[in-house]
């Protein structure tokens, strides 16, 4: 059966790895990384999901209008988290909320909306 498993922060160092490693398991399987490319250096992992032919779409777990461009699915792996806790700290801690809090619930409607299954990493 051919699967459809969604990673979002999947150009990130976890992200990627573990879509990579699942690709070279369930090589049928379609395997799609979701990513805002916010954080640094995450853009050069990109070359090497594509080498593995893994499908990056460039989105923001924030926005549940980007997630409009994924289409059904049948896993959601969540590794999105802005995982500094810094950054609340030094800077206002409204990204961090939107990301780690309201990011997460939209990926839980979106998982829910296809009655995916949730695993969250972040």
């Amino acid at each position: 059966m051919n699967k459809k498993i969604l990673i979002t922060g999947g150009a990130g160092f976890i992200g990627s790895n573990l879509a990579i490693r699942l690709k070279g398991k369930y090589p049928d399987y379609d395997i799609i990384v979701f990513d805002n490319l916010k954080r640094r250096g995450s853009e050069l992992n990109i070359p090497r999901l594509l080498q593995h032919k893994v499908i990056f779409l460039h989105g923001d777990i924030r926005c549940k209008y980007d997630f409009e461009q994924i289409g059904q699915i049948d896993s959601l792996i969540d590794a999105s988290a802005e995982p500094s806790v810094l950054k609340g700290i030094r800077n206002e801690a409204e990204y961090l909320i939107n990301t780690n809090l309201f990011g997460t619930v939209n990926c839980l409607y979106f998982a829910d909306k296809y009655k995916a299954d949730f695993i969250f990493l972040s």
